[in-house]
């Protein structure tokens, strides 16, 4: 989409507002605080370089999520956190006041979808459990070291966290296959007060 530091043109601008939901002011926001992340890459790469997890991860407003690292993770086509603008700017738009409820639930579902089968089941609610109560936690794996240390550091007990992790399971399993489908998940976070102010960032 050419290169250099400008500003998109009228037609980029108009492309972006139709795929998001920021107008093209917003659009060029989004953009000036991604070039601020890492203004050398942007300098020398041009206005859509890849930045690193790293690099997009000093974005302050993402600090105090818990899922920051499973959100980038989501939201980059190689599910690695790295990500160019655009796709920064897709994460930007669904994480916004203006995305409507059903939108935050589809990401949602796919960040707590941990092995993306389709399904939310035990293991992936053990993590995000664990996500919650050591917001040090980073990755969508864990190993067994690891999670014990999580456990010792968070006062909460492996046996508690099944427990809780079934809990949930059995509220919002509908169809009592012992798993949280997208239609299941979708029914209950649909219910949950709340429930968009912990997937909203504004820039």
């Amino acid at each position: 989409m050419g290169q250099g530091t400008s500003a998109y043109d009228q037609s980029e601008l108009a492309e972006f507002q139709d795929l998001t939901y920021f107008t093209k002011r917003e659009v060029l926001h989004v953009h000036k605080r991604f070039a601020e992340l890492a203004p050398e890459k942007v300098k020398q790469h041009g206005r859509n370089p890849t930045l690193t997890k790293e690099e997009i991860l000093l974005l302050p407003e993402l600090a105090a999520n818990p899922f920051k690292e499973r959100i980038l993770e989501v939201f980059s086509d190689a599910g690695d956190g790295n990500m160019n603008f655009e796709q920064f700017l897709d994460m930007m738009s669904q994480l916004s006041s203006k995305a409507p409820l059903e939108t935050k639930i589809d990401f949602a579902f796919k960040i707590y979808d941990f092995n993306e089968d389709g399904q939310i089941c035990e293991n992936d609610l053990q993590k995000v459990i664990l996500f919650l109560v050591q917001p040090a936690v980073t990755g969508a794996t864990l190993t067994s070291d690891e999670r014990n240390q999580v456990i010792k550091n968070s006062l909460i007990t492996d046996d508690q966290i099944k427990k809780l992790a079934q809990k949930v399971i059995n509220e919002m399993d509908m169809d009592d296959d012992g798993s949280i489908s997208y239609l299941d998940f979708k029914h209950g976070m649909s219910k949950l007060n709340g429930f968009e102010e912990s997937f909203k960032v504004t820039l």
